[in-house]
């Protein structure tokens, strides 16, 4: 019998920076004048998003004739990762890399990304949530409330767990403490796990010192970039699925004030990320696999039918969290939104290619 939780784990932000607002991007700048933006990001440069962004990014600024011009500052170089969504409101910023589980307050609907055991497809999921940004009149205010317009959906892979021991199987997982966010936190709980909230940037310490045992709230490819192998090299699917959804957005005063031409540019270079994100993510994802098995790693895939009683119970109680957390938090119907997510999602996975990284990387072993 699994235990029961019913508390999300939010992701703690490490200290804030005290940078003061400052000004920038010339949103009703004529034609002629360059629009300078910052993009603040908690992820490192060499990480598949980041790259894909870069080309993004690239291109717009070859199609504006360098009108517009994007600065990148890496791995909470200006604005934490707790801080971002707040700091690109308030114009510390005029863009940012946002991850859902650090705002469950904010982006109640949006959290919904969170629930584990729903897809492990994330073609699917960025499609769902672009198709909802344009369709759903109470999602797009969710985040248009915030003071900020979603530019790109880059959806996260399957969640996987690094450990420093090999599992046999789940019940390994019993007792040891395992960093998780959001809606993974109540799931692995019910697990026997003891779920810590920590942000990434903390993470390999608290390996280092023991105070973890291991880590989730990461994909493969994102464990790499933070050479988690070095300090938990046994990575495990524990077929729980996608456990976030991540995005880049944009002041949106500035983006209210940009020139229509450009907003339109903007607009189809972003409606083309998709496919460029899933790319970059795929060659980013080999060259992972490499580094682990270099570091005598492992990565295991935990059978459907060892999860399955697990998968029953959790996603469930999970689900009716999420609904409770998102009624108190947002005016929009939860169920109602929930069923429209979850339906596309089963449209857009019938359309998917994608196939998890990790299990393309346990079958190299």
């Amino acid at each position: 019998m699994f235990k029961k939780s019913l508390r999300p784990v939010a992701v703690l932000g490490i200290a804030a920076l005290g940078l003061s607002a400052c000004g920038g991007g010339n949103g009703g700048s004529g034609e002629g004048d360059t629009i300078e933006l910052r993009l603040t990001s908690y992820q490192p440069p060499n990480a598949a998003e980041p790259q894909a962004t870069e080309r993004w990014a690239q291109e717009i600024e070859e199609r504006t004739d360098g009108r517009v011009s994007v600065e990148f500052f890496y791995q909470e170089a200006l604005l934490p990762g707790g801080e971002t969504l707040q700091g690109v409101a308030d114009g510390r910023a005029e863009m940012g890399y946002i991850a859902d589980a650090y705002y469950p307050a904010e982006l109640p609907l949006t959290n919904v990304a969170g629930l584990p055991f729903l897809t492990h497809s994330p073609e699917a999921q960025g499609h769902a949530f672009a198709e909802l940004y344009e369709e759903n009149e109470d999602f797009r205010a969710e985040w248009e409330n915030q003071g900020v317009h979603v530019l790109t959906w880059a959806p996260v892979p399957p969640n996987v767990v690094a450990v420093k021991e090999e599992p046999s199987g789940l019940e390994d997982f019993a007792g040891q403490q395992i960093r998780a966010i959001g809606y993974s936190g109540p799931a692995f709980e019910m697990a026997g796990m003891n779920p810590i909230a920590l942000s990434q940037g903390e993470v390999y310490e608290a390996l280092q010192r023991g105070v973890l045992d291991g880590t989730s709230g990461g994909s493969l490819d994102i464990l790499i970039d933070r050479d988690y192998q070095e300090v938990a090299p046994h990575f495990v699917d524990l077929n729980s699925g996608n456990y976030a959804v991540t995005m880049n957005v944009i002041n949106k005063r500035v983006w209210d004030d940009m020139p229509e031409d450009i907003q339109e540019i903007i607009t189809e270079v972003s409606a083309q990320y998709m496919d460029t994100y899933i790319e970059v993510l795929a060659d980013h994802e080999e060259e992972a696999c490499d580094a682990l098995l270099e570091a005598g790693g492992t990565a295991t895939i935990l059978p459907e039918s060892e999860v399955a009683q697990w998968q029953e119970e959790a996603s469930s109680q999970v689900l009716e969290q999420w609904l409770a957390d998102a009624g108190n938090n947002s005016d929009a119907d939860a169920q109602a939104f929930y069923d429209s997510y979850t339906e596309l999602l089963q449209q857009y996975e019938a359309e998917a290619e994608y196939e998890p990284a990790l299990q393309r990387c346990a079958d190299r072993q």
